[in-house]
């Protein structure tokens, strides 16, 4: 008997629109018929979904500030979610404001899948007041996949902004547990004392898991007989004249 594994709803996720790329690649003209960018820029508003696509790839090869922004501008007006995600995720590029705005309206998109593709889009701007928002927001997600996009997008980013962020995560209650150990673990990862002060507030947490995460960056004890926080007594420097570590003369 062949058993066939369970799937994370994720996968299904994930399964769902790879069928759907592969439908829309297969029935997709050739990418000559695009001569140009305004041909591009025209064939976004097709009816035909494969146009749109093919159109989406096409600026999104450009390069340009004016492809970009023709990208950005279409993406509140696309009702295919699986296009939404192909314009986010074609427009995940640095120093670009139209890239920035599409990233930003994507995460109030009401299809999860559209929100981890903004999620990834915005954690290089962690530390931008409206994208530790956005990212803030996206971190409280009803959706644990979003969740999960947050952490792992801002695993190698030791900020204040990213490490307050993933510590939200672990400190949401609301959280699922995948969620919080997986947040768990990124902050353990980072090693930066702004991470282990979000681990230290879970040394009593109910998970093992996440409890021995939070007392594996705990600081070591003092060594017996020094009082925490009170310097070690300095000796007394030698007289003038003398050199240190001489004993004393015997008296006769």
């Amino acid at each position: 008997m062949i058993v066939v594994p369970a799937l994370y709803p994720e996968d299904l996720i994930v399964r769902k629109y790879l069928i759907a790329a592969a439908v829309l690649l297969a029935a997709l003209p050739c990418a000559a018929e695009l001569k140009d960018a305004p041909a591009a820029v025209a064939a976004l508003k097709s009816a035909a979904a494969k146009d749109r696509l093919e159109a989406i790839y096409y600026l999104g090869a450009q390069r340009t500030q004016d492809a970009y922004a023709a990208l950005a501008d279409h993406f509140p007006v696309e009702k295919d979610a699986y296009l939404r995600v192909q314009l986010v995720e074609v427009l995940n590029v640095r120093g670009s404001t139209s890239a920035y705005s599409c990233a930003a309206a994507a995460a109030g998109d009401p299809n999860k899948a559209v929100r981890q593709a903004a999620a990834s889009a915005l954690a290089p701007n962690a530390g931008d007041a409206v994208a530790d928002g956005k990212l803030g927001a996206l971190a409280a997600d009803s959706s644990e996949e979003v969740r999960l996009a947050v952490v792992t997008s801002l695993s190698a980013d030791t900020s204040t902004s990213a490490v307050s962020i993933v510590g939200a995560v672990l400190s949401d209650r609301k959280s699922t547990l995948r969620a919080r150990r997986t947040a768990a673990g990124v902050l353990s990862g980072l090693k930066t004392p702004g991470a282990d002060r979000e681990l230290l507030k879970h040394l009593s947490d109910a998970d093992p898991e996440i409890k021995a995460a939070a007392a594996a960056r705990k600081p070591a004890r003092a060594k017996s007989g020094a009082v925490p926080g009170k310097p070690a007594k300095a000796r007394s420097a030698p007289a003038p004249g003398k050199p240190a570590g001489t004993k004393p003369a015997p008296r006769g």
